[in-house]
């Protein structure tokens, strides 16, 4: 099944983009000598551009498989290719699934692979920033000797 295939390269796809985004931003985090709040600003800013990297993968996988392999489609009300393909695919990653644009033949498959994905690196993002506040709240505490700012 086509599908499949994109699917497990998709993930491969989405594992590697996100731990590298994560990785670099840890390390830039704690290198800097930059407020402890511009740490984790850092931080959540680029899990959101890997988390949009996912969805525009996904979405130019829908439109690979309906205009070339032609084993499904994205069916409902149409705006425009990619238009219509990211917006199926960030409602499929948060497991919003709106419903206004639905998956059709092998796109199906595809698409609940998608809300797993998204769920695991929603959480992975979930997990990171706690692990940094944990660190960076520490250091902002000391830094600011007691005050609540």
């Amino acid at each position: 099944m086509t599908a499949i295939a994109f699917a497990a390269l998709l993930i491969a796809a989405t594992i590697l983009i996100h731990y590298e985004i994560l990785r670099f931003t840890s390390r830039g985090a704690t290198d800097l000598h930059v407020h402890p709040r511009m740490r984790l600003w850092m931080m959540l800013t680029a899990a959101v551009i890997s988390h949009v990297l996912h969805v525009a993968l996904y979405a130019c996988t829908y439109i690979l498989l309906e205009d070339v392999f032609e084993v499904g489609a994205i069916a409902g009300p149409k705006a425009g290719k990619f238009d219509d393909a990211f917006y199926f695919s960030i409602t499929s990653y948060t497991t919003l699934g709106i419903g206004d644009l639905y998956p059709t033949g092998q796109i199906r498959l595809l698409s609940g692979v998608e809300a797993l994905n998204g769920l695991v690196m929603v959480t992975w993002t979930a997990s990171m920033t706690y692990l940094h506040m944990e660190r960076f709240w520490t250091i902002h505490l000391t830094d600011n000797r007691g005050s609540d700012e």
